[in-house]
């Protein structure tokens, strides 16, 4: 490329990436806080009294508009704020008549936390108050700065690339060997316009699709952010859950990976624009896994974009990222390629490669704990059906071996602090789940027969298994491996396995199978939901489909109608499997990012509480401070909640010797106490759980003094964590590479 032209694409280049980084950094200085809220006063729902309609907001220096949705009959009602020691910072009149009005304001001297509040008069007024909004063009925050800087250097690396690209691919080439084949290089952006395809309805940034689940993960996103900016790593017991009570859902649920959306809501990302960044990433990385292990196994880069195309248009994926917002199932998509991959190499002469067996179950083990049961379950059926090679293989052994190892040493870090949870609090809803004991849900377990015909069936939350289906994608690959007739070539025959090995587990997701003896009525019980086998089921059934359809094509033995015939295969699995369900979700179950209103208490199924506490519990006691099993006055002159922890004053009557406080936090072993009695006496009480599974303590006989509740690492969690750090440098000192390519070249090494 000559000289002259290299500098006006550069110039182009670099004027739009100026023009752009204007155009996002316009807003630099703007701030909105909105929230709905949809209280009604009236005299038949309110007293005459003032009212806290919204939770704390912290507010720098600087003029700011507050707008009101609201409609206001009779006099004497108002406005007010306070701030974060309950004075009264501003008040304002909202007198008969008043509709929708804007209210200027400024914070003069330091950031204030403050919360709006409505004075009801009572009587016949009637205040009805639906959305609240504060803006300012004129502040600058730490968040709209991380936020700013993040995606301009995100954009000002994209034009890098760019520039590269065009006038230096040889340095994009040295750098990503991956991208010097030009093949290559068409199948990534290839599977990047797969997997915008397949997220159109989240990539409108003003929408959210309303998943069942979706509520659940985000609180767990959020949950992260305020544990990480709190200071913990790794989190176990989670902020913000139940009014900061603290909710131990990582102890059971892994969230390595959730790490990455808290982390964007950290640098001031809308936490839906978070959890949708990250659905589109797990979504992409879906597509490009299973492309990658069947280019790998067949060599052959048709069947490779095929079972991409599969897998992007799936219908129990999109029923999984859109309807039930599973976001454990949604990274574990990303996982199960690998793992049957790993397996491929192990018994095909190719043992080193065992790392992507391993890392494959690593993988699960950091994102679902039913995906990791069930991927336990397919793999030790096929270990078992290739018993005898095993056996007489010691290679293959070994390598099993080592990847069992792996995975249990760099897991460490979750599984045993995990079994000391379980072990130490038999009084959390988890253990119910964990022991098979809970009930059997027969009319929600598993799908109708008639279900793996289907094209669509509207959602049905109430009874999810009548709405699960895998899409006619499943019938077309029947059909192509029967349209090949008899004569199979070694690689269809890998396909045909696949296939029929995952018969089986397909039938295990309908109602045909016999879920209802005792039998099995445990497995069903752990894992929730039997048609969850469809996600294993659909990978095995993507990857025979590339290896049919390529097969098909050259078996009638016209090149140039591979690509035609790609095309009608695409649009074909797009129209009749996806685009229903895409359509469906953006018409029907969008919603804007506006509407979305964050609840603390909505803790699903509660299966990480204890079995005595109410969700509602902390809504109406707040930071209240009880006796257990008594009823001796008690004074809490002074208390203040801080980070996973809660410090209060006490003044029994004296003599009431030894009582047991119930402090308003969850019990997870963990918690540690200190009480310094008012003669100066230091004391540890032993913490222990109260009949609602709160944390207990005593007051070893002091009728009054000061106690601080904290929370910190238990040696189980520092055993845990050391192992998978022990192992880990292992690996880096060992040199062992994991992944080796066949000429002998590494793609990934440790």
């Amino acid at each position: 490329m000559r000289k002259s032209i290299k500098i006006i694409i550069s110039a182009l280049i670099f004027s739009f990436l100026i023009a752009v980084l204007f155009v996002i950094n316009r807003d630099l200085y703007h701030f909105t806080y909105e929230t709905q809220i949809q209280r009604l006063f009236n005299s038949e729902l309110a007293e005459k009294q003032d009212y806290i309609v919204n939770g704390p907001v912290t507010l720098k220096p600087g003029k700011y508009f507050l707008s009101l949705k609201l409609t206001v009959e009779g006099n004497g009602n108002g406005l007010f704020l306070i701030d974060g020691d309950d004075q009264e910072f501003f008040y304002e009149d909202l007198p008969s008549g008043t509709k929708d009005p804007s209210i200027p304001f400024e914070i003069k001297t330091s950031a204030k936390q403050v919360r709006i509040g409505i004075r009801y008069d009572g009587g016949e007024s009637v205040v009805n108050l639906e959305w609240i909004t504060i803006t300012s063009d004129h502040v600058l925050y730490r968040e709209s700065i991380a936020k700013h800087l993040t995606v301009s250097l995100l954009i000002i690396l994209l034009a890098s690339c760019l520039a590269l690209r065009l006038l230096w691919p040889e340095v994009i080439w040295k750098v990503f060997p991956f991208f010097s084949i030009p093949e290559n290089e068409l199948s990534f952006w290839f599977l990047i316009l797969l997997t915008a395809a397949a997220c159109w309805p989240i990539l409108d940034g003003k929408l959210y699709i309303h998943g069942d689940d979706m509520f659940f993960h985000a609180t767990r996103i959020r949950g992260l952010a305020d544990s990480l900016r709190a200071g913990y790593f790794p989190v176990r017991d989670q902020l913000y859950w139940l009014h900061n009570y603290g909710y131990g859902v990582s102890f059971f649920y892994p969230d390595v990976f959730l790490y990455f959306p808290a982390i964007l809501v950290l640098l001031g990302f809308n936490l839906l624009t978070s959890y949708n960044i990250f659905l589109v990433i797990c979504s992409f990385f879906s597509v490009f896994s299973i492309w990658f292990v069947c280019e790998r196994i067949t060599k052959n880069r048709l069947a490779a974009l095929t079972s991409a195309v599969f897998m992007a248009f799936s219908a129990y994926r999109l029923i999984t990222v859109y309807y039930r917002a599973a976001i454990g199932e949604v990274q574990a998509t990303i996982f199960y390629p690998v793992i049957f991959y790993g397996l491929y190499e192990i018994f095909h002469n190719h043992e080193e490669k065992w790392g992507f067996f391993a890392f494959g179950f690593l993988g699960l083990l950091c994102c679902h704990m039913i995906s990791l049961a069930i991927g336990i379950i397919v793999t030790a059926l096929l270990l078992l059906l290739h018993i005898k090679k095993i056996l007489s293989d010691r290679r293959i052994a070994v390598a099993l071996i080592k990847s069992v190892l792996l995975v249990i040493g760099l897991g460490s870090f979750f599984w045993i602090p995990m079994l000391e949870q379980s072990i130490t609090n038999p009084q959390l809803n988890i253990n119910q789940v964990l022991s098979g004991t809970v009930l059997f849900n027969a009319t929600n377990y598993a799908i109708p027969v008639q279900n793996l015909f289907l094209r669509f069936k509207t959602w049905s939350m109430m009874l999810q298994s009548e709405s699960v289906y895998p899409g006619w994608s499943f019938l077309l690959i029947v059909l192509f491996g029967v349209l090949l007739g008899r004569k199979r070539g070694k690689m269809v025959k890998s396909a045909d396995f696949m296939l029929v090995f995952s018969l089986p587990f397909l039938w295990m997701c309908t109602r045909a199978f016999p879920w209802r003896w005792s039998i099995f009525r445990p497995l069903v019980t752990r894992i929730q939901f039997a048609y969850r086998f469809l996600l294993p089921v659909s990978v095995l059934f993507f990857l025979a489909g590339g290896i049919y359809f390529s097969a098909l094509t050259k078996k009638y033995k016209k090149k140039t109608a591979a690509v035609p015939a790609f095309v009608v295969l695409m649009i074909f699995c797009f129209f009749t499997t996806a685009y229903p369900i895409l359509n469906e979700s953006y018409l029907h179950r969008s919603v804007e990012k506006r509407m979305f209103v964050m609840q603390d208490n909505r803790v699903s199924g509660g299966e990480y509480m204890p079995k005595g506490l109410d969700n509602d519990y902390p809504d109406k006691n707040a930071d209240t401070v009880r006796l257990v099993e008594t009823d001796i006055p008690l004074s809490i002159p002074f208390h203040k909640r801080q980070k996973l922890g809660f410090t209060f004053s006490y003044e029994l009557p004296k003599g009431s010797g030894e009582v047991h406080f119930s402090v308003p936090l969850i019990h997870y072993t963990g918690f540690q106490a200190v009480l310094t009695a008012d003669d100066g006496t230091v004391l540890y009480p032993k913490i222990k759980a109260d009949d609602r599974g709160l944390v207990s303590l005593s007051n070893e006989g002091f009728d009054s003094g000061t106690v601080s509740v904290f929370y910190q690492k238990t040696i189980c969690q520092w055993i845990g964590e050391g192992i998978t750090l022990l192992t880990f440098i292992a690996i880096v000192i060992w040199k062992r590479r994991l992944f080796t390519s066949e000429d002998g070249k590494t793609c990934f090494s440790l």
